[in-house]
């Protein structure tokens, strides 16, 4: 079996008169007779999740279905609230005329050559990964006609770390029989255990966010005194989500993949055409991209380094459920990250409640020279022995001429605001208020 190959049915027909059902959900429609959808749980810019059941097991499954058309475009640019009404119709119509040719995919097949089907290509890359603990189990693969491919994964009942960090204060306010810096850790040990293994195996997620985190948690479970940091029956992880993931070890500068709130620096622009970035970072150690304009002489960078940096904005939601900064930019010299970057190191501790050792680890991976970041071997080993609540918070040094500008966004936001427009104003509206270091 070949993807070339894989059973399509006829075009759709013509429409035909839908039973009252305003918004197009699909509880209650059946798969094959063997699975039954019983809610929607998510929706993006090219498909749906919805809670899938067996009818004969009761087992209960997230079923993600990608569209295999193109997402509709308004003016060159995707229109997501259009896309996701729809997507939603017409999985609607696929359903209600009977779900005509539902075919099951082979997973080696699909993980061997999906990477050359658009529509298969994050499919391919998370079964590569998908034998490890902290990866979220692919169970089947469905073909829905010329419609969608539905993707059967594993079920997370506690939701993803977003709700847990924000809603649940999860790793703020645990349970007075769990540790709460261990907790912390065996979250940590595990996202930088599965990055690990996803780079072993030629894969970079390049998305690393809270809700792209399952999570399985265990509020009554009390972890032996002399345990293993690791510790799956009170808390784990898994990563889903490979819709942006690469196979290759290098990026373009300026690639932009991913949340702008978790974005390494290099991602968001083009390094090579700042002066100010080129004063602070040898651009020699990095190779030049293969017919580059000598004008943008844009760069290659190592992709692992990217991931690496968003695992340290992950840390600080885990640590402060709060974002560094909206956008790792050096275009002012006023905001949160520039004057990280340019002024003090200490900043973060002015405007979140971590503490010297934490911050001195942070310095380590937010450097603005990928090559210069921490390695996983060794951010593994620095999280595992790192006291995040033993030492006085740091004292900055003293500026008279500094002024930080703090939304204090909770994180993720769910939108990404033009935060260089925003005022002290709006600041003190928001309750973030205006930081100075006089």
């Amino acid at each position: 079996m070949t993807l070339e190959l894989l059973p399509l049915i006829d075009d759709v027909p013509a429409l035909v008169p839908l039973r009252h059902n305003p918004d197009f959900r699909l509880d209650g429609f059946a798969i094959n007779d063997t699975l039954r959808f019983v809610r929607k749980i998510g929706a993006g810019t090219y498909g749906l999740i919805y809670l899938v059941e067996n009818i004969e097991t009761g087992a209960r499954y997230a079923a993600k279905m990608v569209m295999t058309d193109p997402p509709v475009k308004n003016g060159g640019r995707i229109d997501v609230d259009e896309n996701k009404k729809h997507i939603q119709r017409r999985m609607y119509e696929y359903f209600f005329r009977g779900a005509r040719g539902v075919v099951e995919l082979d997973l080696a097949v699909v993980a061997h050559d999906g990477a050359r089907c658009p529509f298969l290509k994050e499919i391919a890359l998370h079964l590569r990964v998908s034998n490890h603990p902290n990866v979220v189990t692919i169970h089947k693969v469905l073909n829905l006609g010329r419609v969608a491919v539905m993707t059967l994964m594993d079920y997370f009942p506690e939701g993803d770390l977003f709700g847990n960090i924000i809603d649940n204060k999860l790793f703020l306010e645990p349970p007075a029989w769990q540790d709460k810096q261990k907790l912390m850790k065996n979250c940590m040990l595990q996202l930088i255990d599965v990055v690990s293994h996803c780079e072993a195996r030629g894969v970079y997620h390049c998305d690393l966010k809270p809700e792209n985190v399952m999570i399985r948690y265990n509020r009554r479970y009390k972890r032996p005194h002399d345990g293993p940091l690791i510790d799956y029956n009170e808390l784990q992880i898994a990563l889903i989500d490979f819709g942006l993931a690469i196979t290759s070890d290098t990026i373009c500068c300026n690639a932009c993949r991913g949340l702008s709130f978790y974005m390494a620096p290099e991602r968001i622009v083009n390094f090579n055409t700042s002066s100010l970035i080129k004063s602070l970072v040898d651009m020699r150690q990095y190779p030049t991209v293969e017919n580059a304009t000598l004008a943008s002489g844009a760069k290659m960078f190592p992709t692992l380094a990217g991931d690496i940096w968003l695992l340290g904005v992950l840390f600080i939601n885990i640590t402060c459920a709060r974002n560094p900064w909206p956008i790792a930019n050096i275009n002012d010299q006023n905001d949160v990250f520039g004057t990280y970057i340019l002024q003090n190191r200490d900043i973060l501790a002015l405007i979140l409640p971590i503490l010297h050792r934490f911050n001195r680890l942070l310095d380590e991976i937010f450097r603005l020279s990928p090559n210069e970041r921490l390695l996983l071997p060794e951010l593994y080993g620095k999280i595992a022995t790192i006291d995040f609540f033993s030492d006085d918070v740091v004292e900055p040094e003293k500026n008279a001429n500094l002024v930080v500008y703090n939304p204090q966004l909770l994180t993720p936001p769910y939108t990404d605001t033009d935060y260089m427009a925003l005022t002290p104003e709006y600041f003190k509206q928001r309750g973030g208020g205006v930081r100075s270091g006089a």
